[in-house]
């Protein structure tokens, strides 16, 4: 198992499905804000956070509003919920938390 393979297994444990936490903003893209997780980020995103636009909220969670001059800006704390995993590119889909 390689050292990414490991510390991705290792994340996973720690943002389980449904975890709640605060995590700094560390990108801002058109389609989406990338979350600081405490990993060391590989090839730009990969152990990463991410809140895009596709993003599903469910019933104590809110996606990105429509008008991107609302997103969170880089450096910004927000709350957020793990509701997903990217396998393919080592991402935890996250939410905003009301």
């Amino acid at each position: 198992m390689s050292d990414i393979d490991k510390q991705w297994e290792n994340l996973k444990e720690k943002f389980y499905i449904g975890y709640k936490f605060y995590g700094e903003i560390a990108k801002v893209k058109p389609f989406g804000v990338f979350v600081y997780l405490g990993y060391q980020v590989i090839d730009g995103y990969k152990l990463s956070g991410i809140i895009d636009i596709a993003t599903k909220p469910d019933c104590d969670s809110s996606g990105l509003p429509i008008d991107t001059s609302l997103w969170p800006q880089v450096g910004q704390r927000v709350h957020c919920k793990a509701i997903a995993y990217r396998e393919y590119n080592k991402q935890v889909d996250l939410t905003l938390v009301k």
